[in-house]
């Protein structure tokens, strides 16, 4: 069974989405255990079963198959580990030699006497998620398959008390048809003392075979989230190297944030003179950059958002967005790409984001140049709107 449930596996290995809320890689830690209401689900099915017993092999095996009901309860605690509560049971058939056995029901043709009687089961079984296992988490998985075992007691309806204890195990096929719903294809096996079915004598051991099919409902929270852990950046980096980076970020940070209290200065200016609006929309605009870095910041879109403004208010004028990139750092191709990715973030930014009409605006890349404001590299990270 485990390596027919391998297959899909392998399948699915081929196949990996890039689902928002897949978590790859192994899932036995690392995640983040929900409270003790999360990851609970219910599921029933039906199916088919059939006993075997000393003397089952005298009555034929059609005869002896049987329907059969089960209803589970169950939490999953990690992505891989879980456990539930399963009750079952209902009729079972089977062949005895003996006609004053508890369950004989008439004689078969060949000398010996049918069996017939109820059952009913409940065990607590502990189950392994095989899929997130081998293949990561993934909540997009079509199909799981999860092995399960557990022990629990086995009651036969008689005349006299026939309680005995009970082993099973088998195999869970989940499909997954919503985040919601999965439908289940289960292959179990129980095995039972040698006395459940009133018969004495023989093996020690006798069992349950049985397939069903069903449907599992899962309740919020369904899904896990990854511990968020610090992780090792930097490889082969002495700690002196690494301190001398955070500190040259966190003056590039000040550096910035002195820039920002400058723009915000001249805006408030501009707010207070608006009788010299046009001469001021003609200022230009500079968007600082961090090093090899094309996106924009917070701050970096306040003043943009202010800027487009100023375009939208001159509507036949057309504005150049001008991109730079540090001569000192990288290759000139690389520096080329850079400022012309920096001037076209910009430039949709003002189009998409501030509604400013492309017509207005004409991209230009620089490419790595050096001293543009004199005396500070950083400043060459650059885009100008003018």
């Amino acid at each position: 069974m485990l390596c027919i449930a391998a297959l899909p596996l392998l399948a699915s290995a081929q196949n990996e989405s890039n689902n928002l809320e897949t978590e790859k890689g192994k899932a036995w830690s690392g995640f983040v255990t929900n409270g003790f209401w999360d990851n609970w689900f219910t599921s029933f099915n039906f199916g088919g079963q059939i006993y075997f017993g000393e003397y089952d092999s005298k009555a034929s095996f059609g005869k002896r198959l049987t329907p059969a009901f089960d209803l589970s309860v169950g939490k999953w605690v990690l992505p891989t580990i879980g456990a539930r509560v399963q009750a079952g049971g209902f009729t079972l058939r089977g062949a005895t030699a003996n006609a004053g056995n508890i369950y004989a029901k008439g004689a078969l043709k060949n000398g010996y006497y049918k069996q017939k009687w109820q059952q009913f089961n409940v065990h607590v079984d502990g189950l392994l998620n095989l899929s997130n296992w081998i293949g990561g988490y993934r909540t997009d998985r079509f199909y799981e398959a999860v092995p399960f075992a557990g022990f629990g007691m086995i009651h036969g309806c008689s005349s006299v008390d026939n309680t005995k204890f009970m082993f099973a195990a088998g195999l869970i096929n989940k499909m997954r048809l919503t985040d919601a719903l999965d439908v289940n294809v289960e292959i179990k096996g129980s095995l039972v003392p040698q006395a459940f079915d009133g018969e004495v004598g023989g093996c020690k051991g006798e069992g349950i075979l049985g397939v069903s099919v069903g449907v599992t409902y899962k309740f919020k929270q369904r899904n896990f989230r990854r511990e968020k852990k610090a992780e090792t950046i930097y490889t082969g980096v002495s700690p002196e190297m690494l301190s001398a980076a955070e500190a040259k970020l966190a003056e590039q940070i000040r550096r910035a944030d002195r820039l920002q209290d400058e723009l915000d200065q001249t805006r408030k200016a501009l707010d207070a003179e608006k009788n010299k609006a046009k001469t001021i929309k003609n200022a230009p605009l500079a968007i600082f950059f961090k090093i090899n870095k094309a996106n924009l910041t917070r701050k970096e879109l306040i003043n943009l958002e202010y800027y487009a403004n100023l375009i939208k208010s001159n509507p036949g004028q057309v504005y150049k967005v001008i991109g730079y990139a540090d001569k000192a750092t990288g290759s000139a191709e690389f520096n080329q790409k850079l400022s012309e990715k920096r001037a076209q973030n910009v430039a949709d930014a003002l189009i998409k984001k501030y509604g400013v009409d492309a017509k207005q605006l004409e991209v230009i890349g620089k490419g790595g140049v050096e001293n543009l404001y004199k005396g500070d590299v950083e400043l060459n990270r650059v885009v100008i709107i003018e």
